[in-house]
């Protein structure tokens, strides 16, 4: 009895003991979680706003024109009592129909006063007049109401900046003069500023006038336009906005509490943020760390699906700081087991000159027991006819696909951007069949769930316009994307990664086995989340 008795209180206390730990575990895993929000948008380490002053009419003849190349966004701040005055004795105005282009093509028309006085120096009863009708009058011409403004000569007090900045989510007061006559930038300062600038994880407001006209003109313009192509093709670490997008989640992001809690093994992150949710619009990037490696997220706030994106040490979520608490939980590892995945694209999907077996999405479903059916097809577009053996385009083949597809993957832009080459009716084009493809996509496998891989950032002038596009079109038809421009992972302009990881150290599209390893996991997390 006695030694029953003894086996008994060993049993139960190597119980107790087990419980122990796994509470202990359970609590030291709990508390290893840490939330944050990401300084800037996608997690980018620096920021850059692009804005504009005066209202001239070479931002719409020449500014724009390079910004829409590349898919950059620009402010500018306009003076609503010189408009359409093309004979100004400064420089020739833009008209209201520019206007009405610009904006519709994403730029933000802001508030640059009426006149252009120094604001500091007017009385209130004509600070408000300079102010409330160069509002109205943008919101009546363009459709948009101004959410910010430019000062004129940079001149403000707090007096003023109370008057001026009510109802807007804020104004220029920092800024790094970029134009040559005053300003004096060369191609070298102007590096050495985004390179700090990055290196600081900062935001950077840049001021531009004239480029041949006006105030603080370009002896050299091209060098103007060579730092727009930059800012392009660094879109992993910098990221390019209008200043109202910046600013917005700037200030959201200052203002926002996060509190956390465990409940059924899921992590529950509620954002509380009492700003004007009509002016401050912008999402916000949020940073989970100290979950488990290696184990797939699944994100859900107010009922629907967020994309979890994997970054090694941690991933990353875009939420509604209005929103609903978000619920982050790991995904059932079965998920995928039988499902179909077919995938569909170019030569990256075809692998090119490799087997396709060293694919990352081959492998991921071979992981997970899935059936899979690789459409790749080497030279293939979206958009453009090419010569026969490239097949048609996606736009029109897309209906290859089985009808019992579960999963839909579409790995397609790099020969779209080469024909694009920053063409501005090129682009019109693609994204005019893109959103033809999607869908038609949506229509014929409503049952099915839709992703889509663009290509990397290939230092070339049509990949940030495609880039771009595929996001943009994607986001209006509600299917997810993995940039996989923008991961960081992939860098195709680096030499030295592309002998180790490509197919050949020339090629800047074709992971070699190496490369697609280096993807499985964004992969996996991707498909997994779709």
């Amino acid at each position: 009895m006695s030694d029953c008795r003894t086996e008994y209180l060993a049993t139960r206390n190597k119980q107790f003991l087990c419980m122990t730990i796994f509470f202990l575990f359970l609590s030291l895993s709990v508390k290893s979680q840490t939330v944050s929000v990401a300084d800037f948008l996608g997690d980018r380490p620096a920021a850059v706003s692009l804005t504009f002053d005066d209202g001239i009419q070479e931002h719409y003849t020449l500014v724009a024109l390079h910004l829409n190349r590349y898919a950059l966004r620009g402010t500018f701040g306009i003076n609503g009592k010189y408009m359409g005055d093309i004979d100004d004795h400064f420089a020739p105005r833009l008209t209201w129909e520019e206007c009405r282009r610009m904006a519709a093509d994403g730029h933000e028309i802001c508030n640059h006063s009426w006149s252009h006085p120094n604001l500091t120096a007017i009385d209130r009863h004509t600070l408000l007049l300079e102010i409330r009708k160069n509002d109205s009058i943008i919101k009546a011409e363009t459709g948009v109401n101004p959410t910010s403004i430019l000062y004129p000569f940079n001149a403000t007090t707090p007096q003023v900046r109370a008057v001026c900045e009510e109802g807007k989510v804020g104004a220029r007061i920092e800024q790094f003069g970029l134009g040559q006559r005053d300003s004096g930038c060369t191609a070298s300062s102007i590096d050495t500023w985004l390179r700090q600038l990055i290196n600081d994880r900062r935001w950077g407001v840049t001021m531009t006038h004239g480029i041949y006209t006006a105030w603080d003109q370009w002896d050299e313009p091209w060098i103007l336009w060579n730092f727009f192509r930059e800012l392009a093709f660094k879109k992993d670490s910098v990221w390019v906005d209008t200043f109202s997008n910046i600013q917005a989640y700037v200030k959201e992001r200052n203002a926002v509490t996060l509190t956390t809690r465990w409940c059924n093994n899921t992590l529950i992150i509620t954002p509380v943020l009492s700003l004007d949710s009509k002016i401050f619009r912008m999402p916000l990037t949020l940073k989970v760390a100290g979950m488990e490696k290696n184990r797939c997220m699944k994100a859900v706030q107010d009922g629907k699906n967020l994309q979890v994106s994997y970054r090694g040490d941690y991933s990353t979520i875009d939420i509604n700081p209005y929103g609903s608490p978000v619920a982050v939980s790991y995904m059932n590892e079965k998920t995928l087991e039988g499902k179909m995945m077919c995938v569909i694209g170019d030569s990256y999907v075809y692998n090119h000159g490799c087997p396709v077996s060293e694919t990352w999405h081959y492998k991921l479903a071979t992981k997970h027991g899935m059936k899979y059916q690789n459409l790749g097809q080497n030279g293939n577009s979206i958009a453009f006819e090419r010569d026969s053996i490239y097949g048609a385009p996606l736009y029109k083949r897309y209906s290859i696909i089985p009808e019992n597809a579960d999963y839909i993957l579409i790995i397609a832009g790099h020969n779209d951007a080469y024909l694009v080459n920053g063409d501005i009716d090129r682009q019109k084009v693609l994204r005019q069949r893109l959103d033809e493809l999607l869908k038609g996509l949506k229509r014929k496998y409503s049952g099915a769930k839709i992703g889509w891989v663009t290509p990397w950032n290939v230092a070339y002038e049509g990949f940030p316009a495609t880039i771009n596009i595929i996001e943009e079109m994607c986001r209006k038809n509600d299917v997810k994307v993995l940039n996989a421009a923008y991961t960081s992972v992939i860098n195709p302009n680096d030499p030295v990664f592309r002998s180790r990881y490509f197919q050949g150290k020339d090629d800047n599209a074709h992971l070699n086995n190496a490369g697609h390893n280096l993807l499985m996991h964004w992969g996996e997390q991707f498909v997994m989340g779709l």
